[in-house]
């Protein structure tokens, strides 16, 4: 090629410091290499070798990387346009030829240059299979095999040259991120297309601990809060300001400038990619290396914690506390700590399909590991990152901001140790020991937290919990998990605490009377579930009574709404009927001991409805009596019914509609089998009643508001 321009590139790609901008090499090395005739060989060569490379750092490896990936796109144009006749190759076989040729002209250059000029093809490749051809594994096969190659001399290059003499001929990095880590990036940019056999290659162990161990070294091992207490002064207005001077400062600075933070999402897949790798290449070798990297995380993020708590920001109620020129700072480290929990999530999801999709620690693995181990370890990490998660609405949030990736990483976590009873309940006694002493008062430290910080905690700690309910026993139920809800059950000025306790023991009583409904099924099991009922002590209808108390009081304005309520109510009558079931022998119509239990909290009910004399909050209790019509046997729905219709013809004029509804809703579509056909008849002997109130007679025929064929049909009845 006679061109000018190109000439003068392979001369400034002989120099160690050329005229030439970086932008200007990575425009030209592209154009050219998708130009040049009759072989892109040389050039290929003149780059990987050239001088202007070293010393090497992240910035020109991903200009030359990026110059790779354009080349591709200008090369594949090129030929497209180009006028095939009938014995040239296709568009396919011109591209693989064109790949070859650079291929060739990169054998025996640097490694880590081969490895960024390679990454770009395969990324520019990836860019253009679906637009111009389709997958082809020939052309890619070259290219993936020689990002594995590339970087397996890397690490061979840069890990294990260990002695005096091999260090002399070792290249050095410019700047102070290091050779490997700016090597993973460059890698972490283009692996996650190479597929995942020929990763078996790799020593992937080794790998998995160096990305871990570049992960930990980028967010300092946790310690990069560990200077914000002295960087925190109060301004004039007491608000609480950053010195922008400050070593935290600096710090905060110097790790957003960081390639590695930047990059931390792509890391994190590699690494992610890395260790699915070795699980399928050796389980032992995988369960240490997942072991190893949640105890690195875990020594990290409990740091991160310590730091935080001893800083004044732990006990900010709010952002507006911060000072307006501080609140770049603030942003700026909450950034950070976003970062970190999504590199944590990424990789404790990944740790999580290792232990789900295997079934038990292999005896060799030298970490000694086991599912519920790993899970406990996820579990403790999301708590020490606790003053995180409220950003993101917490880890059993249900609108539509929650963060999906961080619940089913939290569930799962979950659902692995819930399959042991043993694991579950250990794990609630231990929260319970880090919050309630033994007088049941909060226990220091936490009595000593700020309470920001204390009510995040809690309220993860009452999110773990609950999903554990129905695999604890009733000891741990009675003397860990009740003392932990009970002191938040009127605590409505915390919301969020509030309302994760009375979710807890909205799933106390549902487990409860889910036991109880399967062992009533079971013939064979009454005689245990009497032992079981003694054994227990009625832990859970011990303490109705206080529930029952905490929940009427929770009626009022400002703490449960309308529909917590209800699903409260109806939970503890529905547990409190499951209590005593009909024994073999004893009639139907012979009320049973959790009949009675029951009945006790619908004449409780029905008491706080007469004595209170407002009407917003009768309305409240009235519904939360209708609530309770499905949870109630056969024996006590008529008296709940008759109670039900007083309750609705006394309700003031504006407010039946709302009762009637509520009620029609209840027996047409929430009823069981049992109680459905009295019910029904029950309606239809009382719609006279409440004629006027949500029904009007038309032809002898009940016309209900409403719509569907079941509405009809009841109505009709």
């Amino acid at each position: 090629m006679s061109d000018r321009g190109y000439f003068n590139l392979l001369s400034h790609l002989t120099r160690s410091r050329p005229s030439l901008s970086l932008s200007t090499f990575q425009a030209s090395i592209a154009h050219y290499l998708a130009h040049v005739q009759p072989s892109s060989t040389p050039l290929a060569a003149s780059v990987v070798s050239s001088p202007y490379f070293r010393p090497i750092s992240y910035v020109k490896l991903e200009a030359i990387s990026t110059a790779f990936r354009h080349a591709v796109h200008l090369k594949v144009k090129l030929l497209k346009e180009e006028q095939s006749t009938l014995f040239s190759c296709g568009l396919t076989g011109r591209t693989r030829e064109w790949v070859r040729d650079v291929l060739r002209g990169l054998q025996g250059g640097n490694a880590l240059l081969r490895l960024a000029c390679t990454g770009g093809m395969l990324l520019g490749l990836n860019d253009l299979e679906r637009e111009f051809f389709a997958p082809d594994t020939h052309i890619r096969r070259g290219v993936e095999e020689e990002i594995v190659v590339s970087l397996a001399e890397v690490m061979d290059l840069y890990c294990f040259a260990t002695s005096g003499w091999e260090k002399e001929f070792v290249p050095t990095a410019q700047g102070t991120e290091g050779i490997l880590p700016i090597a993973f990036l460059v890698a972490s940019r283009s692996l996650h297309l190479v597929a995942s056999h020929r990763l078996k290659t790799l020593p992937l162990s080794t790998l998995a601990t160096l990305l871990v161990s570049t992960i930990e070294s980028a967010f300092q091992s946790g310690a990069f809060l560990s200077s914000l207490s002295e960087a925190i002064s109060s301004d004039t207005s007491a608000r609480i300001s950053i010195k922008s001077e400050s070593s935290f400062a600096q710090n905060l600075r110097a790790l957003t400038a960081s390639p590695v933070i930047s990059s931390m999402a792509s890391l994190s897949g590699m690494c992610a990619q890395v260790l699915s790798a070795l699980s399928d290449l050796n389980a032992a070798d995988a369960w240490t290396a997942i072991s190893e990297t949640m105890e690195t995380l875990n020594a990290l993020t409990t740091t991160l914690e310590a730091d935080w708590l001893r800083s004044p920001l732990a006990a900010l109620s709010d952002e507006e506390s911060i000072s307006p020129e501080s609140q770049e700072l603030a942003s700026t480290m909450w950034a950070i700590l976003k970062t970190l929990l999504f590199t944590t999530i990424r990789l404790a999801q990944t740790t999580l399909s290792i232990v789900a999709y295997t079934p038990s620690s292999p005896p060799t693995s030298k970490a000694g590991a086991s599912p519920f181990s790993l899970s406990l370890t996820v579990l403790h990490i999301f708590s020490h990152l606790s003053f995180v998660l409220p950003q993101f609405g917490g880890v059993a949030s249900t609108s539509e901001g929650g963060f999906v990736e961080l619940k089913k990483v939290f569930y799962t976590a979950l659902d692995i140790l819930s399959s042991d009873a043993s694991e579950s309940s250990r794990f609630v006694h231990e929260l319970h020991d880090s919050f309630i002493s033994n007088d049941g008062r909060s226990r220091v430290p936490s009595s000593s937290w700020p309470e920001r910080f204390l009510q995040a905690k809690k309220a993860y700690v009452l999110d773990c919990v609950e999903q554990l309910v129905p695999v604890l026993s009733d000891e741990s139920i009675r003397d860990d998990l009740y003392p932990l809800c009970e002191l938040h059950l009127n605590d409505a000025a915390h919301r969020e605490t509030f309302e994760s306790a009375h979710s807890v023991m909205l799933a106390v009583f549902a487990s409860h009377a889910q036991k109880s409904g399967v062992i009533r099924q079971d013939g064979a099991l009454l005689q245990h579930r009497f032992a079981f009922a003694e054994q227990c002590k009625q832990p859970i209808i011990v303490k109705a009574p206080a529930v029952l108390k905490d929940t009427s009081q929770n009626s009022a304005d400002g703490k449960l709404n309308v529909t917590q309520l209800c699903l409260a109510y109806r939970a503890l009558v529905r547990s409190a009927g499951a209590f005593g079931n009909t024994a073999i022998g004893q009639t139907a119509s012979e009320p049973s001991e959790g009949e009675a239990y029951a009945s006790f909290c619908i004449d409780a009910l029905l008491h706080a409805l007469r004595s209170d004399v407002r009407d917003e909050h009768r309305h409240r209790l009235s519904l939360a009596l209708i609530s309770a019509v499905p949870s109630v046997s056969l024996i006590l729905l008529p008296h709940l019914l008759k109670e039900v219709l007083d309750v609705v013809i006394e309700a003031e004029d504006g407010r039946r509609q709302e009762l009637v509804d509520a009620l029609f809703e209840e027996i047409a579509d929430r009823v069981g089998d049992d109680g459905k056909q009295y019910a029904m008849r029950w309606w239809h002997q009382n719609k006279a009643r409440l004629a006027g109130v949500g029904i009007s007679e038309s032809g002898g025929t009940s016309v209900v508001e409403g719509k569907g064929k079941a509405r009809e049909l009841v109505a009709r009845l």
